[in-house]
């Protein structure tokens, strides 16, 4: 099976060799005369090479989504980059593309200009990743693909009820967690790795995504106006022009189709903004059906059978392993949990 690389690198020699030839036999009249553009990298890819066709519509802009496994050897791929005028990429693992990740991509073709990831966890603390040590610390998948809640996960090991585990959804235990004081931690993180690894100051974009609200999906997962910022400053990066577009109203939400996790009402209520329960799955498909959500009972009931299923080593994560290791911090969230259920302290959903 041909991944999204595979068959972007097939379009991409189609385009740069047959169509223009086509074009000049046919009389037709090509619209992208502009530069050519590449945008490497994972799920947020889509989002920044929208942007960048947004921002020059001249340009013909490809994205090459390195998140599933490809058959074309990464020298394939520096090769068909290699007719771009402009190479922008994401750091990427060796995994998904044969003999090597994107810093073996930079060494064969020096003119990629490497962007970050937006990461940022302070909207959704209690979202973590669980590993799978039975097959090289793997994403484990549950009800809503990777993501995973840190409160859920720990009352499944600690062999709390489902009832118990509804109850830690509630303000007195995020507050004993930390979960209130995550974003000093989230945007020093962004702001550091982007500066000192790539060059770029996201210091004045980052108060303007506050301005505007919740600005994640999930801690992976930015709104497309975040990600149109990104585009702006790689554009000033390499010297392109930057107009200024109304974005908003040609953006295309492409990450809306995923998981959503919610933000939990308490983590809302602090940041100004209206929170939920309702878990969103991924929808691909949107032609064919609307989608589907979980509540948080739901979301729990469905986490719960894939735990069941699973060995402890398939759902290893620092934060939960931490919490069980320690008896204090293990003793505090039962007796929350307990204490909650009994005074009917159950999340409104």
């Amino acid at each position: 099976m041909l991944s999204q690389i595979d068959k972007q690198i097939v379009r991409s020699w189609y385009n740069y060799l047959v169509e223009p030839r086509l074009a000049k036999l046919t009389g037709r009249v090509l619209h992208a005369t502009g530069p050519r553009i590449a945008v490497v990298g994972n799920c947020q890819s889509f989002g920044v090479a929208y942007a960048m066709k947004l921002l020059d519509p001249s340009a013909s802009v490809d994205q090459y989504s390195a998140i599933a496994k490809s058959r074309a050897n990464i020298a394939l791929l520096a090769k068909t980059l290699a007719t771009y005028d402009y190479v922008f990429s994401q750091e990427f693992p060796p995994s998904y593309v044969r003999g090597g990740g994107s810093a073996e991509l930079c060494a064969l073709l020096g003119k990629t200009t490497l962007f970050p990831a937006v990461a940022f966890a302070a909207f959704h603390p209690d979202l973590v990743f669980l590993l799978d040590a039975t097959r090289n610390y793997a994403a484990t998948f549950g009800p809503i693909g990777p993501y995973h809640s840190a409160l859920a996960a720990f009352a499944f090991r600690k062999g709390l009820s489902l009832q118990e585990a509804n109850a830690l959804f509630n303000r007195n235990v995020y507050e004993a967690l930390g979960y209130f004081n995550f974003w000093n931690a989230a945007a020093d993180e962004l702001l550091e790795t982007s500066k000192r690894r790539f060059g770029m100051d996201l210091s004045a974009e980052l108060v303007n995504w506050a301005r505007r609200g919740v600005f994640m999906y999930s801690v992976l997962h930015p709104k497309p106006f975040v990600l149109f910022d990104i585009a702006r400053k790689l554009f000033a990066q390499a010297k392109l022009r930057v107009p200024d577009v109304d974005f908003d109203f040609y953006a295309i939400d492409d990450l809306a189709r995923g998981y959503m996790f919610p933000v939990y009402p308490a983590i809302g209520e602090h940041f100004g903004r209206r929170g939920g329960y309702m878990f969103k799955l991924n929808n691909f498909h949107l032609s064919q059906c609307v989608g589907d959500f979980l509540t948080l009972p739901q979301f729990l009931a469905a986490s719960y059978k894939v735990y069941q299923r699973s060995k402890n080593a398939q759902l290893a994560n620092p934060r939960v392993d931490g919490w069980l290791a320690d008896a204090a911090a293990s003793d505090m969230i039962v007796r929350l949990a307990r204490e909650n259920l009994k005074a009917g302290l159950l999340p409104v959903l």
